[in-house]
């Protein structure tokens, strides 16, 4: 089986990528979800940490896949 070329690598990886992402906005989408009453979290501030976080990892993928697209020429 021959090598990949680098377009087919650069695919794959985009693929994980937006894999990835998607994770992370399933996460987001639980951190905003409903919670019965009397069970919310502990301390809402680590809360709001968690989906600043979230949402720098999902800007960090991004980036990644514009170096990713661009290595591949598009």
């Amino acid at each position: 089986m021959a090598q990949p070329t680098w377009n087919e690598i650069a695919g794959n990886t985009l693929a994980s990528l937006n894999q990835a992402r998607g994770g992370l906005s399933d996460a987001r989408d639980w951190m905003n979800s409903d919670w019965r009453e009397g069970h919310e979290p502990v301390d809402h501030k680590q809360r709001h940490e968690a989906a600043r976080l979230i949402a720098q990892a999902k800007s960090l993928i991004d980036q990644a896949k514009n170096a990713v697209r661009q290595s591949a020429g598009g």
